[in-house]
């Protein structure tokens, strides 16, 4: 940037506080709305930690059942269908059992469960809830947690229905003490289960309630409760795929298990017939089929809105959403910079006269601007950071389900300052200072010399 234009941006701060103070008050406002948003989705959508892998992520809430003019049921997976359908699928990377996937976070009962602190249960002590991940070892691939302390159970001994379990370090400060070692321990469920710690990972946020658990644990140590219907259960099912190509074949290798399910459905429902006899019926196993990131984008609305659009309409959507919050306030800031630049008409015409090109004075105008829009926009953003921080209860409660933010839930520094994100708060800078300039120079530079030496001061 020319030291020239800024020193003279600087000058006309001094000189037109008010027109000053309103540019970056209107533009401070566009951003840090512009940015709560952006942080947002950014959390929604983005590879953050643990869900690295959201771009080849998929997720199979339930297999359904489909009647005519009779409308769904939905029945989560057993762990034969996980078996038999995904685990051996070649079209998968990785695939895991989970009750926490599709955005259900911890609102299905069965991830709750009750672990015993104390010194035994002949002792004092008491119990404290969890929530918790029956899941294989796979999980660990699919969500890239860090281990602080051990490794992640096996596949040997999730096949061999061991006894292990693998816990969060915020659990591990809560059962154990704050510098207790955890390896090693047992883990003491209501139900009568002892578990052996063999791994501690470091915890992530409840904006990410896919992923968040305090305890994971073998889903073979309850298989026997699904002997009477072993296809069906309490499971979503969560898989990564290498690339599009593999995602299009898993699909097509499912809608041919759906089909020949289809026949005779209630053989994997234990004998039960969700709409009597005679009724036609279909199952799905891939209805809205996507990757992490249009899955996202999709259940936003929280009700079917968007499952009737394309991923292009959905997409364009959500930009148009995003230019209208900084178009309205740019075009606010268009009128000021218009009335300012009838002022100075008489300024750029003498500079005109003296040989300046206009497209000398339209940089030094919109450099002028945006050293304006820029201070107003870092002002902007801090107050985004602070309001998202501060209010992260109220603001994120908007935007996710309240139910998934507890009082434990926190924003990662990770979620606020992503180097995506200052691209994003630069390129909104930008775009504020394009629509709110350009245009009211463009045209007060064009008119004659002499009408703008005419014009009335």
């Amino acid at each position: 940037m020319n030291t020239t234009y800024l020193r003279q941006a600087l000058a006309m701060m001094r000189e037109e506080k008010l027109f000053s103070g309103i540019h970056i008050a209107g533009t401070a406002m566009a951003i840090a709305f512009t940015m709560v948003m952006a942080v947002v989705y950014y959390i929604k959508l983005a590879p953050i930690y643990p869900e690295v892998n959201r771009p080849r992520t998929v997720y199979f809430e339930n297999l359904k059942v489909v009647a005519e003019n009779r409308g769904e049921a939905g029945m989560p997976f057993g762990p034969k269908a996980f078996e038999e359908w995904f685990l051996s699928s070649p079209n998968i990377e990785f695939c895991a059992p989970t009750l926490l996937a599709c955005g259900s976070g911890k609102l299905r009962l069965s991830c709750h469960e009750f672990v015993f602190v104390g010194d035994g249960y002949t002792g004092n002590g008491e119990y404290i809830e969890a929530i918790i991940n029956k899941t294989n070892a796979d999980i660990f691939n699919i969500y890239k947690y860090d281990f602080l302390e051990g490794r992640p159970f096996t596949p040997q001994e999730v096949e061999a229905h061991e006894s292990v379990c693998v816990i969060s370090d915020a659990f591990a400060k809560r059962l154990f003490g704050k510098n207790a070692e955890a390896l090693g321990q047992l883990v003491c469920l209501e139900r009568g289960w002892s578990l052996r710690v063999v791994g501690v990972v470091r915890s992530g946020s409840q904006l990410t309630p896919d992923s968040y658990a305090d305890l994971f644990l073998p889903y073979t140590l309850w298989e026997t409760r699904y002997s009477d219907s072993p296809y069906t259960g309490e499971f979503a099912i969560v898989a990564t795929v290498k690339d599009t190509e593999h995602l299009q074949a898993l699909k097509k290798e499912l809608d041919e298990i759906a089909s020949r399910l289809s026949f005779d459905y209630v053989k994997i429902t234990g004998g039960y017939r969700f709409f009597g006899e005679g009724v036609k019926t279909h199952v799905e196993l891939t209805q809205g089929l996507e990757t992490h990131p249009m899955h996202a984008l999709r259940t936003a609305a929280r009700d079917d809105e968007y499952d009737k659009i394309s991923n292009r309409q959905l997409f364009s959507h959500f930009a148009s959403l995003l230019f209208i919050l900084l178009f309205v306030p740019a075009l606010n800031l268009c009128g000021i910079v218009a009335g300012r630049m009838e002022r100075r008409s008489a300024e750029m015409a003498v500079r005109k006269t003296f040989g300046a090109r206009r497209s000398t004075l339209l940089w030094q105008i919109v450099t002028e601007n945006l050293v304006l829009t820029s201070i107003g926009g870092i002002i902007g953003l801090v107050a985004a950071w602070l309001a998202i921080y501060g209010l992260r209860t109220e603001i994120l409660g908007l935007f996710f389900d309240s139910t998934t933010i507890g009082s434990s839930s926190f924003v990662t520094g990770e979620m606020l300052f992503a180097p995506l994100l200052f691209v994003g708060a630069f390129a909104a800078v930008l775009l504020m200072n394009l629509l709110s300039a350009l245009l009211p120079a463009w045209l007060s530079l064009r008119k004659p010399i002499v009408e703008s030496m005419m014009e009335k001061r």
